[in-house]
């Protein structure tokens, strides 16, 4: 965890510079244009130092510049920023063009692996996003989740309280290339089928791609999320070992398509903490020891926790995890993550407006 902390306070740190720099480095240049001569004078100055003409009407719009300016610096750093998810289940709002969200985390438990996992969003024009991340999948030959780099975009369909009916987006998510999953000896030799066909080793290739179609709707005070989702899965290169049998290799591609769902809602409890509830379907892995292939089917994942903002940009997801092949809540997990929101697309604005407001020469 200290690499982990050591890399989010780097983070953080850019973000404070992205935030503030822009600011001061404008306010030691702000300047008012005289529109008679085009001479650059200081801000307090009254009457133009080269042709001596009055500079009430650059002051007049330089000012009316900055309100707007100070409102919208309240805005930035008072408002909260909810990304666009809740702890799995997507959202259908997208990022702001060029926001940034990045988060972490991953699961801790028993029967976890404590891997970490990452995600980077960007957003584009208002109306999409860009998301590369990765993630975990189930299966019954490796301990924990076997992660694998993957791509996702997002596209906003129809946005909020327009037409009266509820924010509708489409997302879809593939894996980078071909992820190579091979099984852990640990885990072998604690099932009793695999044991018993003298197994010592499986191995195999997948990739998948997923689409899915997401609504939102607000009800009172509780934010709905719901949608339906189809996933391409597929398998090849499996490969067994067994003392008993000898080698198994299967090189044939298989592909299974799997139809699932997702339903999520969330409850501000405060102004810093919400509560996060989500049931989803999934993709599970499992080698099967009689026809040695990888059954793909869809299995259940339920989380629910809360998340508690530290700030308007710096939020965290605690949640308990439970997968529906678990044996018992022995095998809970605990859920955890950070998001951190970098406004990329605001500072950028703010900076241009600064910009222009410097050299004011009224409308």
């Amino acid at each position: 965890m200290n690499r982990i902390t050591r890399q989010l306070t780097i983070i953080l740190a850019i973000a404070s510079l992205l935030v503030f720099v822009p600011e001061t480095a404008a306010q030691k240049t702000e300047v008012l244009i005289c529109t008679t001569c085009q001479y650059e004078n200081r801000i307090v100055h009254q009457y133009c130092g080269n042709c001596g003409e009055s500079l009430s009407d650059e002051h007049e719009h330089w000012q009316a510049v900055r309100q707007v300016m100070e409102r919208d610096f309240k805005r930035f750093i008072s408002e909260r920023i909810d990304p666009p998810k809740l702890f799995t289940v997507p959202a259908a709002r997208v990022l702001g063009s060029l926001d940034i969200r990045l988060t972490g985390g991953g699961a801790f438990g028993v029967a976890a692996d404590r891997s970490f996992l990452g995600k980077i969003g960007v957003g584009l024009g208002d109306i999409a996003e860009i998301e590369f991340s990765t993630v975990g999948m189930v299966t019954n030959i490796t301990r924990g989740s076997a992660t694998f780099p993957t791509s996702a975009f997002k596209l906003l369909l129809i946005n909020e309280n327009r037409w009266h009916i509820p924010t509708l987006a489409v997302s879809f998510r593939s894996s980078a290339d071909w992820q190579d999953v091979q099984s852990d000896k640990t885990v072998l030799d604690a099932n009793s089928a695999t044991q018993d066909a003298g197994i010592t080793a499986v191995g195999y290739d997948t990739r998948f791609t997923e689409m899915n179609v997401i609504t939102s709707a607000q009800l009172w005070s509780l934010n709905l999320h719901a949608g339906v989702s189809l996933t391409d899965v597929r398998v090849r290169d499996l490969s067994v070992e067994s003392y008993l049998s000898g080698p198994y290799v299967d090189p044939e591609e298989k592909q299974k398509n799997l139809l699932g769902g997702f339903i999520g809602f969330e409850i501000e409890s405060n102004p810093q903490t919400k509560l996060m509830f989500e049931l989803k379907t999934v993709s599970n892995y499992q080698f099967n020891v009689d026809t040695k292939e990888i059954d793909v089917s869809d299995a259940f994942l339920a989380i629910g926790g809360v998340r508690f903002f530290f700030s308007r940009w710096l939020s965290t997801d605690v949640g308990v995890w439970y997968h529906s092949t678990f044996k018992g809540i022995a095998d809970l997990q605990i859920k955890l993550g950070l998001n951190l929101f970098i406004p990329g697309g605001e500072l950028g604005s703010r900076f241009r407006r600064r910009s222009a407001g410097k050299g004011s020469s009224g409308p």
